[in-house]
């Protein structure tokens, strides 16, 4: 016990780099002891983290957030924490650590570099998941209705992007044939498709894949599909 609240309170700088977040950090209320800072992101978006060093990035509680490690030169085409709408971004250190907010919730990021022996070296991050949200024609956001719901509206907002994005590639001269832009946005619609579905997906592991999987665990979890039930309401049963 002692150990862990050591780990919890110590945090120094380094050469890791987060997100810039969308708007100002939230004020320290008890500044008597470092605090983790706060980012908040959507399910459709990913959180990019990129390190001169190798990192060990655990993150509590399970079934939140998924993390995976990329290396240098990696191109990601997604939409971003702090970012606007779908884009190309490249890992530009030695590590990059891409987060995907698999369900509504919030996490902390337990982060210290491979290797290390040193408490001291230790990060915190909290990140606060949003469902994915739809604007309507009044242009006030509306949260999905289950995460079904939110895994097809996600998709269709990134297929959408993803055709303007083609359509500006087409007037600029970058895509010149029928056969580029039709490779141009295999790729470009199966991340759309995978960024939307994969949070369902996951979460379908953490409840009743794996070992601890039985025929009634599934049928009960994916039955809220067709009835239109939340998540948290599906597991609570």
């Amino acid at each position: 016990m002692r150990l862990l609240l050591l780990l919890l309170t110590m945090l120094q700088d380094g050469t890791i780099d987060f997100p810039e977040p969308p708007a100002p950090s939230p004020v320290v209320v008890d500044d008597t002891q470092p605090q983790p800072s706060v980012d908040t992101f959507a399910t459709d978006q990913l959180y990019l983290i990129q390190s001169d060093i190798a990192l060990v990035i655990l993150a509590s509680p399970a079934g939140v957030l998924q993390v995976t490690p990329t290396k240098q030169g990696a191109v990601i085409f997604s939409r971003f924490a702090g970012g606007k709408g779908l884009e190309e971004r490249a890992v530009t250190r030695a590590n990059g650590y891409v987060v995907r907010g698999l369900a509504a919730g919030t996490a902390e990021l337990l982060i210290l570099p491979a290797g290390s022996a040193d408490l001291t070296d230790l990060r915190r991050r909290i990140l606060n998941v949003t469902a994915a949200e739809t604007t309507p024609p009044d242009g006030r956001p509306q949260p999905p209705a289950d995460d079904v719901a939110a895994a097809f509206r996600a998709y269709e907002k990134s297929w959408r992007a993803a055709q303007g994005e083609l359509a500006d590639r087409l007037e600029s001269g970058e895509i010149t044939s029928e056969k580029a832009a039709a490779d141009w946005f295999s790729v470009a619609g199966q991340e759309a498709r995978k960024q939307a579905f994969l949070p369902l997906l996951r979460a379908e592991s953490v409840v009743f894949g794996g070992e601890g999987w039985t025929a009634e665990k599934h049928a009960r979890y994916v039955r809220r599909y067709a009835d239109g039930q939340r998540g948290k309401s599906a597991q609570a049963q």
